[in-house]
C-alpha cells in the first residue's frame, strides 16, 4: 500500500498542567506526489472523549506535492474525570478520495491524576496527634531510606531481584519514545540498559532509533542470532558484536554500546566485549524514525523476549570507567550528555517517565509490569 500521508509528533506523551490542559503539535506531510486537499481528524482511543480535544485552525487544508502542515491539538480535561491514562490520534484523509488516500498518526497519551483536595485543619485529641506524629516519623524515615537507596543507584544497582521492570513477551510489545529533537542524535552516542533475556535467537532490539528504509537509518543496542550487538546502519552496517553467553538467559546483564566518533564499542557488565574497528565519523545520523524500548522504533518487529529496566541514552561517548562505575547507580538528571533516562520503576500505569531534564516520557504498548517490588 502506497503511503498517503506521513504523520509525526515530537512526543508520544502530553503533559497536562494543573488544570488538566495541554497542547501538542502534529506534522502532516503529503506523500502522494501530487496536490491534494486533506482533512485532519481527531480520534479518541479507549475511554478518551472527543469533546476533550480541539483542533486549532482549519481541519481542511491544501497540500502541495510533498507539502507539510502543522496541526495544534488542545486537550482540556473536565473536573471529575477518572484518573488514568488516555490517548488519541490525528488522522489525515483526502477529501476527494478518503477511502484510499488516508493515514493514521501515532498515539499521544496523557495522564489524568486525582486532584489534590485541600483539607480543613481540625482539632484532634492529644493521643491522636501523638499517634499521627509517630506515623509521620515512620513514613519520613522510610522515605529517606528509600531515597538514599535510590540515589545510591537502585535504578541499576543492588540486588537485581528487588527491582520493578517491564516484561516483553516477544510479540512486538514495546515502549514508544517518539522522536523528540533531543534524541535525534548525530555523532557520538551511548546506549545502556539492564536486561534479563529469555532468548538469544533472532533479532531482538533492546533500545533502538529506527530502523527506516528511505533513507536507511538505525541506531540500536540488540541481540542478533546469539550475539550482543551495538551499532548503526545507513545502508552500510557499522556494528560491534560478540557472542552472548548462554548463561545470560534468565540473568540480569548490563549492556552498553558506545560510538566515539571513530568506532563502535560494546560492553557487557562494564567489560569490553568487542569493537567495530574504524568507522566513518557520520556513522550515526539523524532520522525521522521513532525510538523504542523492546522492539524497533514503532514496534511490531525485532521484538525483545525478557525483562528490561534502567535504560539510558547519551549524546556523548562514555568511557569504560564511567560505564562500569555508573551502571550500578542512577545518574544525576542533569548529567552532561544525558538525553534520556528511564528507570522503568513506576510499577503501574502506561507511562514510563524520563527523569532526565529532557522529560522524553514513553508510552507502554503492551509490555507488562513485573518484579517482586511491583507497586500497587
Amino acid at each position: 500500500m502506497v503511503r498517503s500521508f506521513a504523520i509525526t509528533t515530537s512526543t508520544p506523551v502530553l503533559r497536562l498542567d494543573g488544570s488538566g490542559k495541554g497542547e501538542v503539535t502534529f506534522t502532516v506531510t503529503n506523500a502522494l506526489g501530487r496536490p491534494v486537499r486533506a482533512r485532519a481528524l481527531l480520534e479518541p482511543e479507549g475511554n478518551a472523549r472527543g469533546e476533550w480535544l480541539t483542533l486549532v485552525g482549519e481541519p481542511e487544508r491544501d497540500f502541495a506535492p510533498d507539502g507539510t502542515h502543522q496541526y495544534t491539538v488542545r486537550v482540556d480535561i473536565p473536573p471529575g474525570t477518572p484518573e488514568g491514562t488516555y490517548a488519541f490520534r490525528l488522522s489525515s484523509v483526502s477529501v476527494e478520495n478518503p477511502d484510499e488516500d488516508f493515514a493514521v498518526g501515532p498515539s499521544v497519551g496523557f495522564q489524568v491524576s486525582r486532584p489534590v483536595v485541600p483539607v480543613r485543619p481540625k482539632q484532634f485529641p492529644w493521643w491522636v496527634v501523638a499517634l499521627a506524629s509517630g506515623l509521620f516519623l515512620i513514613v519520613l524515615v522510610s522515605f529517606l531510606v528509600a531515597r538514599a537507596h535510590r540515589e545510591g543507584g537502585t535504578g541499576g544497582s543492588g540486588s537485581a531481584d528487588t527491582h520493578v521492570f517491564l516484561r516483553f513477551d516477544g510479540t512486538g510489545v514495546f515502549v514508544d519514545l517518539g522522536n523528540p529533537r533531543s534524541l535525534n542524535i548525530e555523532g557520538p552516542v551511548t546506549l545502556e540498559a539492564w536486561i534479563r533475556p529469555q532468548a538469544l535467537d533472532s533479532l531482538r532490539d533492546v533500545v533502538a532509533h529506527g530502523y527506516s528504509i528511505d533513507p536507511a537509518r538505525e541506531v540500536v543496542l540488540r541481540i542478533s542470532d546469539g550475539t550482543y550487538q551495538a551499532g548503526s546502519w545507513d545502508g552500510l552496517e557499522h556494528f560491534a558484536g560478540a557472542p552472548a553467553p548462554g548463561s545470560d538467559v534468565g540473568q540480569w546483564v548490563h549492556l552498553a554500546g558506545v560510538f566515539d566518533g571513530t568506532q563502535w564499542l560494546l560492553y557487557r557488565n562494564g567489560e569490553l566485549l568487542a569493537s567495530s574497528g574504524p568507522q566513518a565519523p557520520d556513522s550515526v545520523r539523524a532520522s525521522a524514525a521513532p525510538w523504542a524500548i523492546g522492539a524497533k522504533g514503532g514496534g511490531i518487529e525485532r521484538a525483545f523476549l525478557g525483562d528490561i529496566r534502567d535504560v539510558r541514552v547519551w549524546n556523548v561517548a562514555r568511557s569504560q570507567e564511567e560505564i562500569r562505575t555508573d551502571m550500578t547507580r542512577a545518574p544525576k538528571k542533569d548529567a552532561p550528555g544525558l538525553m534520556g533516562y528511564w528507570p522503568i520503576d513506576e510499577g503501574q500505569g502506561n507511562i514510563v517517565r524520563d527523569v532526565s531534564t529532557q522529560q522524553n516520557h514513553g508510552v507502554i504498548r503492551g509490555a507488562e509490569w513485573g518484579g517482586p517490588a511491583k507497586k500497587r
